[in-house]
């Protein structure tokens, strides 16, 4: 059930560049940051992150569009039945965007790409670090 960490990171940041505004353009980085720092407050903060990254995966997960992740579309884009089960608090082999945000285990695994991208620990991602954590990742995105 273990989940190589800079896997994880370079999911999160594929996702993070294939978010679309409209199916031609997709939005930049700046665009991202904005979305991501719900206070407005110009910084990024570990639980906002949290949040952004959850929904922006969920969106990337619930295929059908439905509202719930289930166990085959989750694992068809490259999770582990464990791992979804873990998730799958509720037991009703759907996740919800409630459960996703509720869950340890997500927040958990997003911990090392926040603190990756917080190069000077201050607990917030500035719209600087932002821009240089998603230039770190160019060369592993597609």
């Amino acid at each position: 059930m273990k989940i190589i960490p800079a896997l994880l990171c370079l999911s999160v940041l594929a996702l993070l560049t294939s978010c679309a505004t409209n199916p031609k353009q997709p939005p930049t980085v700046d665009q991202l940051f904005d979305r991501a720092d719900a206070s407005g407050d110009g910084r990024v903060s570990r639980a906002e992150y949290e949040d952004f990254m959850i929904a922006q995966l969920f969106a990337q997960y619930d295929k059908s569009g439905d509202g719930f992740i289930t166990e085959a579309e989750f694992v068809a884009d490259g999770g582990t039945p464990e791992t979804f089960r873990a998730i799958n608090t509720s037991g009703t082999g759907r996740i919800s965007m409630e459960e996703a945000k509720a869950s340890k285990v997500i927040r958990q695994r997003l911990a090392l790409p926040f603190r990756e991208a917080d190069v000077d620990g201050s607990g917030f991602i500035t719209r600087a670090e932002f821009h240089a954590a998603r230039e770190r990742s160019r060369p592993y995105i597609r």
